[in-house]
């Protein structure tokens, strides 16, 4: 009858739907058991129904807030958009679990805050880079970055931070490059610093500089699975205290 085919009908049209709306409710309940602690999780999807079937689904935007992970890293605001995820469906319709079959490609948006950024740099997985040996330098060639006393100053564009190397304590500012460079870093001795006569300091800090500067440009984020480098930066006011805005693609 014509209400049998209407009916027919509107389940077929609304399938997708539905799958859509499973496959955004996986992806926040994974990224919840993921996380240490949050304060907003949201996945926005859109899936064709004929690629639904091939398990592409795209775009994907994940929005969050107050995240932190298991090993501490933490961020206060994050948007990430994938134009299209490659899913196994056999695993998602058997173990309702997401997994990609290839790596997505995508871009973020990260808000971190004085302390979010000392989090980051100072993360169990981030290796910082080692500087050419330099004169002086033999007693500890190991750069260390430090959690403590980061600034962020919207008003001069630098995110302030500290490390160590060679013995020494080094201030390290973050600025945005307007020469064609995404980020570039100055590492100074940090004030009170004694120093010693046979260690040639300046040309100390111009190694710093530069090995930092190329690690963070060059620097790799994996997000469950897609891979993000740094693109560009700002410095805000909004919001409770001061940020750093990360641009990751």
């Amino acid at each position: 009858s014509y209400t049998k085919s209407l009916r027919q009908q509107t389940q077929t049209t609304s399938k997708p739907s539905v799958t859509s709306t499973f496959i955004s409710q996986l992806a926040c309940m994974a990224l919840k058991r993921r996380l240490k602690d949050q304060t907003h999780v949201s996945c926005d999807l859109t899936a064709d129904s004929n690629a639904l079937l091939m398990g592409r689904v795209g775009p994907v935007t994940v929005k969050g807030r107050g995240w932190q992970s298991s090993l501490g890293l933490t961020c206060r605001a994050i948007e990430a958009t994938v134009d299209e995820c490659r899913l196994d469906m056999a695993r998602i319709l058997t173990n309702q679990k997401l997994v990609l079959t290839t790596p997505a490609k995508g871009r973020a948006m990260v808000a971190l805050s004085a302390t979010d950024f000392g989090n980051f740099i100072t993360h169990p997985l981030m290796q910082p880079p080692s500087p050419p040996k330099i004169q002086g330098a033999s007693a500890d060639g190991e750069l260390h970055f430090l959690k403590e006393n980061v600034r962020v100053d919207p008003s001069s564009g630098a995110v302030t931070f500290y490390g160590t190397y060679a013995g020494a304590r080094w201030e390290f500012q973050l600025r945005r490059s307007e020469g064609g460079r995404k980020a570039f870093i100055q590492a100074v001795l940090a004030q009170g610093q004694e120093t010693r006569q046979d260690v040639d300091y300046e040309e100390m800090a111009n190694a710093l500089s530069e090995t930092t500067s190329d690690f963070f440009n060059h620097m790799v984020f994996e997000l469950d699975g897609t891979f993000l480098s740094f693109k560009d930066m700002m410095l805000t006011n909004k919001g409770k205290e001061p940020s750093v805005m990360l641009s990751l693609m």
